[in-house]
């Protein structure tokens, strides 16, 4: 696979108001964090050095920093495991949790001129204000994925619901940069 994997994030709702700062205090993992002066989240991390977990008062949760979707929900099996341990919530609850954004990096293998790739790709689905940002982002239409694309050829997608969707992406913008080329 010419895509890689460098971040999946995923979120759940747990359907209860929390207290977090009695969260906690009665949660036993390796990484806490609260501290509401700086940030309204409860960081947790079920590992050292494993996915962050970022919940919220509302019972809402983000779990990010995951390499795969299997990592992924064996991190939401295991917050939730902890939560049901304390008699928050039940292990099988429902939490509606679903992967929001697949980050994966790619090259092409080519320098790319971002001027003449913003030209070529058209105005309408690309940004590239190099004193503002060194990439040109790029929408493709019909396409559920955002392409960052460097000169040196290194690419960022992000926003994909899945693996495959950046694939697609990857492989649409390379036939199109051999169109321009």
């Amino acid at each position: 696979m010419t895509v890689e994997i460098a971040n999946i994030v995923g979120s759940g709702d747990l359907g209860v108001e929390l207290d977090l700062e009695a969260l906690e205090g009665d949660l036993s993992t390796p990484y806490l964090e609260y501290d509401p002066s700086n940030y309204h989240g409860l960081y947790v991390r079920l590992e050292e050095g494993g996915p962050l977990i970022t919940v919220y008062r509302s019972g809402k949760y983000i779990i990010s920093g995951c390499p795969s979707e299997e990592v992924l929900r064996k991190t939401n099996d295991g917050f939730l495991r902890a939560l049901a341990e304390l008699g928050i919530t039940d292990e099988a609850q429902q939490t509606g949790f679903t992967v929001q954004n697949v980050v994966c990096t790619a090259m092409l293998n080519e320098m790319v001129s971002l001027n003449a790739l913003s030209i070529g790709l058209g105005l309408e689905v690309t940004e590239y204000e190099p004193e503002q940002f060194p990439g040109l982002v790029y929408r493709p239409e019909g396409i559920g994925a955002v392409l960052l694309v460097f000169a040196n050829g290194k690419l960022v997608i992000t926003g994909a619901k899945d693996a495959e969707t950046a694939e697609v992406a990857y492989n649409h913008l390379q036939s199109k940069v051999q169109e321009l080329v």
